[in-house]
């Protein structure tokens, strides 16, 4: 089969379709990621053929008020906002170009990420079968209201989606929200966040516990460069090995002394010998913790980081310090517990055990062959 790829431009949203596009390609199917300039570059460094959909997008581009919106609220309503304020105007920028890849590739399916909404309108306008790749819990029915609404002119012009035939779910059943749209394919999270040349000590287990901290590549507007000083500051005096893979806003003068900062450094191999992580509530960070059995402390500041943030707690797998709550003392508190309580820890390990156990990226691969033929 050829098959068409496309996600939402960044990191957090695509590296979750690594896998399932890697079995695909080894199935032999021949697959085409289809992204804005860096993204597209991003998909070519993870080992995947793409193509540029045009320039970058910046966030001012996407929403006018950028520079001047209020920090995020928890919450339905603020959530469905922010969708609809930046993924709607994204498919609008991306559709010219989408629909001209699909004329020239003519794929037999689509694949494409949560709110990502310029794929589903290309593949009902060419008759493509499609299939939704989720990266974290299902989204609060008000989200796909709002952003129904606001794609109202798109949908005048280039005609509704059509259903999609499969929910690709890579969220453990046991810590899922909502209901999918269409049936669903449980399938196991294997996380994936790029790859680099390890440092020799990040391979064997540390003398010391290891926290590993990532709070997000992309830039979050409001608190977040101080509540990772916060973190790091509040962890001094702890006798940890604080490893800070992502954070933007830090300096290396400023951190203590028993904080490493190495950026870049790819969850996935750092988590594995780490004992507790902490995040800002991304499904790509939340998920690779919960793929090691980490506990973690879930610091969100936005978007559906209070969701994630939320769920990992009221699973008993880790805390979440909404703004307001996250400071130095709390956060302090919050890791003692979770490094020196075993109730998380056998929490997390249960999920991760449950993630193991989910379909794997070629039995999905499988299962779509035979539907799909």
């Amino acid at each position: 089969m050829k098959i068409l790829v496309t996600s939402c431009p960044n990191q957090g949203h695509f590296y979750p379709m690594v896998p399932l596009l890697w079995a695909l390609r080894s199935a032999g199917h021949h697959v085409v990621v289809a992204m804005p300039d860096s993204m597209a570059a991003v998909a070519a460094r993870a080992g995947l053929s793409s193509v540029s959909l045009g320039a970058d997008i910046s966030l001012s581009e996407l929403a006018p008020d950028h520079a001047t919106r209020p920090a995020q609220q928890a919450g339905a309503e603020s959530l469905a906002d922010h969708v609809a304020s930046y993924y709607v105007p994204l498919a609008h920028r991306v559709i010219d170009a989408l629909d001209a890849v699909a004329r020239r590739f003519q794929p037999d399916l689509l694949i494409h990420t949560s709110w990502e909404y310029a794929g589903p309108v290309v593949a009902a306008r060419h008759g493509i079968p499609r299939i939704k790749h989720g990266w974290g819990l299902t989204l609060p029915p008000e989200v796909d209201a709002e952003s129904d609404h606001r794609l109202e002119p798109l949908y005048r012009t280039w005609g509704r989606p059509n259903p999609p035939q499969w929910w690709v779910d890579v969220c453990p059943p046991s810590l899922q929200t909502g209901t999918p749209e269409c049936p669903s394919l449980p399938m196991t999270w294997l996380p994936f966040n790029g790859s680099a040349v390890l440092p020799d000590w990040l391979l064997p287990e540390s003398g010391r516990p290891r926290v590993a901290v990532t709070l997000g590549n992309v830039p979050i507007s409001g608190d977040h460069d101080s509540v990772l000083s916060r973190t790091l500051n509040a962890l001094a005096d702890v006798d940890v090995e604080v490893v800070v893979a992502a954070g933007s806003g830090l300096h290396c003068a400023d951190v203590p002394a028993n904080v490493r900062v190495v950026p870049g450094v790819p969850l996935h191999d750092l988590m594995r010998t780490s004992s507790v992580a902490i995040t800002h509530g991304g499904a790509g960070s939340v998920f690779a913790a919960l793929a090691n059995g980490l506990p973690q402390l879930v610091l969100p500041q936005m978007c559906v980081h209070f969701e994630h943030g939320d769920r990992i707690a009221q699973a008993g797998a880790g805390i979440c310090l909404h703004p307001g709550e996250s400071g130095a003392e709390n956060i302090r508190e919050a890791v003692l517990g979770l490094l020196n309580t075993p109730h998380a820890r056998r929490k997390a390990q249960q999920l991760r055990e449950e993630n193991a156990g989910l379909l794997s990226p070629s039995e999905v691969v499988a299962h779509l062959q035979g539907v799909l033929a």
